[in-house]
């Protein structure tokens, strides 16, 4: 569920929620942005969140259909006896002043509250856009600091606690040439120029062999893609604080309220983490750049393999 971005925002205020459909106010350079968020799946907000989604979103594996939004969503006031994290799965949209979106996000928020030196709050960034004529106004990291506020919200915890948001980013060397080109055009920025976007952000590759679980029993399994988190506050994760969130994200975002443990996909990526005591963080700068230097030449396996090999 590849996010979409375009750079440097403005200075954000987040006034409080009100009611079960959150809205805040934004001002931005020259312009005043209302940002609304929803946490039911019967919320209108839904429809308003995905008529950007569906212009942003084209790869049949990396994209969840409107009824999974609704399943995720109908998850919030559910338990389960393999996750006893308090969390929260929401949409977000952001809007001018006269109503035309901007943007959008959807997102779960779990606190981890054994965490070690990690952030308190765990963020799975499911997916993020900047919508059309709004791109390169600076709204990308209006539209993350929106969620970070709004994750320690709807937790219950203070506005500014610390968050750690993960996101899952193509990876230019595990994508078809199709893919590749389609992604790009719905987007409008290349692979390479948005894995660099998003580095500049605080973005870093988190070392493991990620895979994305199939998002429905219609869907396959995405391997094409990397796995990054912004604002861990150290150079890696505690192995179990990982295991944690992804627990959380998968079990929830992915796999709709399946224990994550017993999918053979998602088991396997919890089961390799299980083994170690720290995953490393890793810088993507140089094999980014190596990436522009060969002109597309594939001569590693994937983007994590290559940043390896360049740290």
């Amino acid at each position: 569920m590849p996010a979409r971005l375009l750079a440097s925002p403005p200075r954000a205020i987040i006034l409080p929620a009100s009611g079960d459909l959150m809205a805040a106010t934004i001002e931005a350079i020259e312009r005043d942005i209302a940002i609304h968020v929803a946490d039911r799946p019967d919320a209108p907000l839904l429809d308003r969140f995905m008529a950007g989604y569906d212009r942003n979103f084209v790869l049949p594996d990396e994209r969840e259909e409107r009824d999974g939004f609704v399943a995720c969503l109908a998850l919030n006031n559910r338990a389960f006896d393999w996750l006893a994290l308090p969390r929260r799965e929401l949409v977000l949209v952001a809007e001018d002043a006269d109503g035309r979106l901007l943007g959008g996000a959807n997102f779960l928020a779990t606190h981890i509250a054994d965490r070690g030196a990690a952030p308190p709050i765990a963020i799975a960034l499911n997916y993020l856009y900047v919508d059309g004529a709004a791109r390169g106004k600076g709204l990308t990291r209006t539209l993350l600091e929106a969620v970070r506020e709004r994750a320690a919200t709807a937790l219950g915890l203070l506005a500014g606690t610390d968050a750690a948001i993960f996101l899952e980013q193509n990876d230019p060397l595990r994508m078809t040439a199709e893919a590749y080109a389609a992604d790009t055009r719905a987007a409008g920025i290349d692979q390479i120029d948005r894995l660099a976007l998003w580095a500049r952000l605080g973005a870093r590759l988190v070392d493991i062999d990620y895979v994305q679980p199939a998002l429905s029993p219609t869907q396959a399994a995405d391997d094409g893609l990397a796995y990054s988190v912004i604002g861990a506050g150290a150079p890696a994760l505690p192995a179990p604080y990982l295991a944690a969130h992804l627990t959380s994200f998968l079990g929830v975002s992915v796999l709709k309220g399946r224990d994550p443990r017993g999918d053979a996909v998602a088991g396997a990526m919890l089961a390799a983490i299980d083994e170690r005591r720290e995953v490393p963080l890793l810088t993507v700068e140089r094999a980014l750049a190596r990436l522009r230097d060969e002109a597309g030449a594939r001569t590693a396996p994937s983007l994590r393999a290559l940043a390896t090999a360049l740290q």
